[in-house]
């Protein structure tokens, strides 16, 4: 093997180290299970996307440097095989569901899942029976099967990353909603539904044949970490569809 350095190598190798050198604030709270070792992980991917690449951590992307940084920190790691439904990966023996978003406004307090899973019986069901039913048992078997979504958030305009994890637990209460709620072809149902400031919406995409959760209040959720990187680089447009 040729171990001579070409120039056009070592400007690759001095862009890429600067880049993982470069400007990065990192807060992991006190409650957070990120490891140290985890944490470093991770921050190298990140400092390389955005200093060196120039461009948000998509989805795909997002999974491989959360089961990298999990594998640094010697978590036992089991990615979900091809066409697995719902879940992506199993650290420790919980399954993970990761989520990544970068819009270009976001709010800070509600988080947003696009795509929480396909759902194609939305498109054939009628009647609010048959809807409450398939939706309900969709959830039971959700929440049965996922233990946590982890979910990064890219605040565009501050260049600054939030990892944070939504318990699936919060979406038993979806079988308490009453049929009357289900009656619409593509409802969004907010629930508790009696509640005043809800802890989340879900929508039946009857367009897209998907299940959207909208309006997760962050303080149901946990904050695992944050990173602020430098705002003044500017990156290129997030892949479509992401979260």
């Amino acid at each position: 093997m040729n171990t001579t350095v070409t120039p056009a190598e070592q400007r690759y190798l001095d862009e890429l180290l600067k880049a993982m050198r470069g400007p990065c604030v990192e807060t992991i709270p006190r409650d957070s299970y990120l490891l140290p070792e985890f944490a470093q992980e991770f921050r190298a991917t990140l400092l390389v996307y955005h200093y060196f690449l120039k461009a948000p951590l998509g989805t795909s992307s997002f999974e491989a440097a959360f089961v990298r940084a999990s594998r640094a920190a010697g978590r036992m790691v089991s990615p979900a095989r091809d066409g697995g439904r719902f879940w992506d990966v199993d650290i420790d023996g919980r399954k993970i569901s990761l989520k990544s978003t970068a819009p270009k406004t976001i709010s800070k307090d509600l988080l947003h899942i696009s795509k929480l899973c396909e759902a194609a019986w939305i498109q054939d069901v009628r009647g609010a029976q048959q809807r409450e039913e398939a939706t309900k048992r969709l959830f039971s078997e959700y929440t049965g099967a996922v233990d946590s979504i982890v979910m990064l958030r890219l605040f565009r305009k501050s260049s600054k990353y939030e990892m944070i994890e939504i318990p699936t637990s919060i979406f038993g209460q979806v079988a308490d909603v009453p049929r009357v709620h289900f009656s619409a072809d593509g409802p969004t149902i907010k629930v508790p539904v009696e509640s005043s400031v809800p802890d989340f919406r879900v929508k039946l995409d009857r367009s897209d044949a998907k299940i959207t959760i909208a309006g997760i209040r962050r303080s149901v959720c946990r904050v695992l970490g944050t990173w602020q990187l430098d705002p003044t680089v500017e990156l290129e447009a997030p892949p479509p569809n992401e979260g």
